[in-house]
């Protein structure tokens, strides 16, 4: 049986849709279609049912093979890593963090984990939330972190590492600056400014929105945190931001704080999100351990 036949399989099985898995594998769709054929014709068994709008669903016997496929994915990247270079580790390892997270609690990490791993690559991308758990079962990243009040899934893996304060940040000339608590019905006309690079807490944000029935119709969604900040403290809007990121400019008097109302106070935690009952290379189990004895020390802007 062709290990390459089974990733394909896995692969479309994870995600649901034959073009998407082409995309992720880098085939043309045609490949995947036969790759999967050959696979039914040496099983005699029908893999995949149609479910609507060009996706596609496993079968009874498609859910069965699913487990020897990842067992047998998991053993590959066992023996690739304990053959081939057993005492010094190489390869990528792509992870999915909000920039908050790399730039102000792990920016230290980073140059030891290098000194330790030399020849792993580390591919640190956007925050992606509803595509996480598609994208770490199907192999495309291996370690995924959030900032979210509660994170709760079937198939993946997750531990709470660390709460995250959250506040509500303006600039210091905002009307409502001196009161004593903000409703957020009275920030209904925004802007409200969203990152898209930290996007889970925005989650909590939109779920505390709809629970006090406040609808804010503008929303600019930025690249960056920076310039956020940096639109703001020019006079205008407002947003939701781990305490850590404002730090500085909340105490310099470049940004403020207003203080939440107690029925909406959103609190984040940082979530740490991996695939289950999967084997993890020893290369990334270290990078795991090491966030873990980084976030107990103080973390300083």
């Amino acid at each position: 049986m062709d290990l390459q036949h089974l990733t394909t399989f896995r692969t479309i099985a994870i995600l649901g849709s034959f073009s998407q898995a082409a995309d992720v594998l880098g085939y043309a769709q045609s490949t995947v279609s036969e790759h999967v054929r050959l696979l039914e014709a040496e099983l005699q068994a029908r893999l995949f049912k149609r479910a609507g709008n060009k996706r596609v669903e496993l079968t009874q016997e498609g859910e069965r093979l699913l487990i020897y496929a990842q067992k047998m994915s998991n053993l590959e990247n066992q023996i690739k890593t304990e053959v081939n270079h057993p005492e010094e580790p190489h390869g990528t390892i792509s992870i999915r963090i909000p920039e908050t997270v790399s730039q102000y609690y792990l920016s230290s990490l980073f140059a030891r984990y290098h000194a330790k791993y030399p020849g792993i690559n580390l591919g640190l991308l956007d925050c992606v939330f509803f595509d996480l758990p598609e994208e770490l079962q199907a192999g495309v990243v291996d370690l995924g972190f959030l900032i979210i009040d509660r994170y709760v899934t079937n198939n993946l893996a997750t531990e709470t590492l660390c709460p995250v304060p959250l506040v509500l940040v303006t600039y210091p000339g905002h009307p409502l600056a001196n009161e004593p608590h903000v409703d957020l019905s009275r920030l209904k006309d925004g802007p409200l400014f969203v990152p898209s690079n930290d996007c889970s807490y925005t989650q909590t944000l939109e779920r505390v929105l709809i629970e006090q029935k406040v609808k804010i119709t503008r929303v600019w969604r930025f690249n960056s945190i920076a310039a956020i900040k940096k639109v703001m403290m020019n006079g205008t809007g407002f947003t939701v931001l781990p305490e850590i990121a404002v730090r500085e400019e909340v105490e310099d008097g470049r940004l403020a704080i207003l203080p939440w109302n107690d029925r909406e106070v959103i609190t984040g935690n940082l979530i740490m999100a991996w695939q289950q009952n999967k084997w993890l290379p020893p290369a990334l189990l270290a990078f795991m351990q090491m966030t873990r004895e980084e976030l107990i020390a103080p973390i300083h802007v």
